[in-house]
């Protein structure tokens, strides 16, 4: 019995996660050292891959830290269905590293650089605001209100596709364009499904919604 609870009580996400974001670590370190980014043809764009690149590898080192050092949940959804979407909602976006890429013109490569990069911030901001509450399935720990998360339930998926609309504009193409719509469909059933699971287990998350919403202030 004593080691069947102790099995249960193992945090998978951590088991699964902690690994992958620190290969992720080291290639996200290993680029930024590197200068894999390629020639930059302005001091702006230089400027901005470089602080992309450091946000990236800023925002692995506090996924990691954070899912080593969070408490455990205090509510999961027993739904497999939500489960499964979180993890296609975090790897989706690595099918951009074979869905080709087209040239554009230095401007919109300026405004894509620029696009990710303000998106990279922003989803850096939002985890650091969110700190050991941090997870990828639907879990309950603490409800974060300030920050982001003042005006906004769902910060970190708004960033994540703030930086991707960018990688996007950077080198388009038609599946680029569709993986694009398919992750912001995921994420929109991720979130809807995580904000029921704080609903039922929180009660002050109704205030909470109230005075907020879900992606964008005053819209959505």
């Amino acid at each position: 019995m004593k080691l069947r609870e102790e099995s249960t009580s193992i945090d998978i996400e951590r088991v699964i996660l902690v690994p992958i974001m620190a290969l992720l670590l080291l290639s996200a370190v290993s680029a930024l050292f590197s200068g894999a980014n390629g020639a930059s043809a302005s001091v702006l764009d230089a400027a901005l891959r470089l602080t992309y690149q450091v946000l990236l590898t800023v925002f692995y080192i506090m996924a990691i830290f954070f899912l080593l050092t969070r408490n455990p949940a205090s509510a999961r959804s027993g739904r497999i269905a939500p489960t499964i979407a979180a993890y296609i909602g975090t790897f989706l976006p690595f099918l951009f590293a074979f869905a080709g890429g087209s040239e554009v013109s230095q401007g919109l490569a300026l405004f894509a650089v620029g696009l990710m990069t303000l998106g990279m911030a922003f989803t850096v901001w939002s985890l650091m605001t969110l700190g050991k509450s941090f997870g990828v399935e639907p879990q309950v720990r603490t409800l974060v209100q300030h920050g982001p998360y003042r005006l906004i339930r769902n910060p970190l998926y708004v960033g994540e596709m703030i930086t991707l609309t960018g990688a996007v504009c950077f080198s388009p193409t038609l599946l680029k364009t569709a993986i694009l719509v398919a992750l912001a469909a995921v994420q929109a059933y991720r979130a809807i499904q995580e904000e029921q699971l704080l609903a039922d287990n929180l009660p002050e998350y109704a205030a909470y919604k109230l005075r907020t919403t879900r992606f964008v202030p005053g819209l959505f």
